[in-house]
């Protein structure tokens, strides 16, 4: 028997409730209307630590850091077809919190092949196209799926993106594209 479709969404904001966290919940939110299973991870409220670079990984194959990284999020990564990372624009990059939870899915590279990706920022204006690179490359090193240039949005003061209406469409386009791609690659699955 075919299990739903499942969804994880990343949310790599500081802020509780904010412009990126507002966005990532209607992708989300598609998403389901849709048909999928879906979840959120608030990278905010867990104690994620810095990748060691000790490689460990590379001789065993996990994660040697005992932490919510490898406890909690990882097994979603691995158990979904599809994987959004929302993301604050900082210093024309991705917030921390987003960095950190990269660095730390070097220990599962190669299992996050042919999961559907897709991105979204939020910031003033500068650096929105460095960060969806960002967010882009590092899918592209899992050998993941991308069909959707990504959501580019403007926003600083609570409730901004609201008003971006292209963010808006471009973020049910998001959720209709991650659709489209993973019913198609399950298909392909299918003998």
């Amino acid at each position: 028997m075919k299990r739903n479709l499942r969804a994880v969404g990343i949310c790599g904001s500081p802020r509780q409730g904010g412009n990126t966290e507002i966005l990532l919940e209607m992708c989300m939110n598609e998403l389901k209307r849709l048909g999928f299973e879906t979840s959120i991870i608030k990278l905010r409220s867990l104690k994620i630590a810095p990748c060691l670079s000790c490689r460990k990984c590379l001789e065993t194959g996990n994660c040697v850091i005992d932490d919510d990284m490898t406890r909690k999020v990882i097994p979603k990564l691995l158990d979904s077809d599809a994987i959004v990372i929302a993301s604050p624009v900082y210093f024309n990059n991705v917030s921390s919190h987003v960095k950190m939870f990269m660095d730390r899915t070097w220990c599962i590279r190669g299992k996050l092949k042919n999961k559907v990706g897709g991105a979204i920022v939020i910031g003033r204006g500068y650096g929105l196209e460095s960060a969806l690179t960002a967010i882009h490359s590092f899918m592209l090193k899992h050998y993941m799926i991308i069909g959707h240039r990504g959501v580019s949005a403007i926003g600083f003061d609570p409730s901004d993106v609201l008003n971006d209406e292209r963010a808006l469409r471009d973020t049910a386009s998001l959720a209709k594209r991650i659709y489209e791609l993973t019913k198609f690659c399950q298909f392909k699955q299918t003998p």
